[in-house]
């Protein structure tokens, strides 16, 4: 969002996105640029001044931007959605076992598993950010998708985001929605995630500089394909992601090759299946409690045996994506 102020004849602007305060130059405005007036202060029309790309020599670590805003170019998503695997339907939160562990880094990892943002890549989460405990504490990173409404195949936009416990998505500061520098207008959206399979919305969001939610979690939310989510009942039912895809290629696949079992049993040895490791940030972590186990209580494959259906390991189960 642009602010500005008046002052002999020049127009002072700057943005406030929720906790930055970047300073913009400022502007002379042609006095022409109001229409009408009403004693106080209203205007009638307001021309955005166009900055040039080099106000800023260098950078001083505060995040300081080179290139032109317009607060037009911006929609807000309040999204939130459930991961199966570390869902608890006994307390209808997800486990942070993962930020408890230290374990969730710093950058997100999904360039580096060859996701292709549309927009964004390379997002960083602060250190304070992962200190917060409680129905507020972040899970793991997501990426949130902006789907064309008309070809939903066709991805506009994405970023890199948080997941918390209670299944909000927020941005990289776990306060804020997740914000994209895009026009408003109607998108499909979807949430995905490095070893679940993602779901997108069946119908479009009209999205606008004025924060708009989206909950995946619930039954009444429409989405793309059948059976986009996987259905959990309990003290807390919810309609959750469904885990298990370890290689990040949007299948769950038990037996034959590129399949997502095999990786389990090669972290942990490859011999050996009442091995464990522990400690590490892991696809095959399914569950995601900073373990990889095979075979034995709260293992991982049994997850992913369930998932394609339990009784025929040849069975494939593929994201409702477009």
């Amino acid at each position: 969002m642009l602010d500005a102020v008046r002052s002999s004849g020049s127009i002072w602007w700057w943005s406030r996105p929720w906790r930055y305060r970047s300073l913009f130059s400022q502007a002379n405005i042609a006095s022409d640029i109001f229409s009408g007036g009403d004693g106080r202060g209203d205007v009638a029309a307001l021309h955005a001044p166009t900055v040039a790309s080099n106000i800023f020599s260098g950078g001083n670590g505060r995040g300081e931007v080179t290139s032109n805003f317009s607060p037009s170019l911006q929609v807000l998503l309040s999204l939130r959605g459930m991961l199966e695997g570390p869902y608890s339907a006994s307390t209808g939160l997800m486990s942070d076992a993962l930020r408890s562990a230290s374990l969730i880094p710093g950058t997100e990892p999904y360039s580096a598993l060859g996701y292709a943002a549309s927009s964004g890549g390379g997002e960083a989460v602060g250190a304070a950010t992962l200190t917060t405990t409680g129905n507020n504490a972040i899970v793991d990173w997501v990426v949130v998708e902006l789907h064309d409404n008309t070809n939903p195949a066709s991805i506009v936009a994405s970023r890199a985001a948080l997941i918390q416990r209670d299944g909000d998505v927020v941005s990289t500061n776990g306060i804020s929605p997740v914000i994209f520098t895009q026009a408003p207008g109607t998108y499909r959206v979807a949430l995905r995630h490095r070893n679940h399979l993602g779901a997108m919305t069946l119908n479009g969001v009209a999205l606008s500089n004025t924060t708009t939610s989206v909950d995946l979690s619930l039954a009444g939310t429409s989405t793309f394909g059948t059976q986009a989510r996987k259905s959990i009942t309990g003290t807390f039912p919810t309609q959750a992601l469904w885990a298990g895809d370890v290689t990040f290629n949007n299948q769950l696949k038990y037996a034959g090759s590129n399949n997502d079992r095999d990786p389990i049993l090669t972290a942990i040895g490859g011999t050996v299946p009442t091995n464990t490791l522990s400690g590490q940030y892991r696809q095959e972590d399914i569950n995601m409690n900073g373990q990889v186990k095979y075979a034995g209580s709260a293992n991982d494959r049994d997850i992913l045996l369930q998932n394609i259906g339990g009784s025929v390991p040849t069975a494939v189960r593929n994201a409702q994506l477009p």
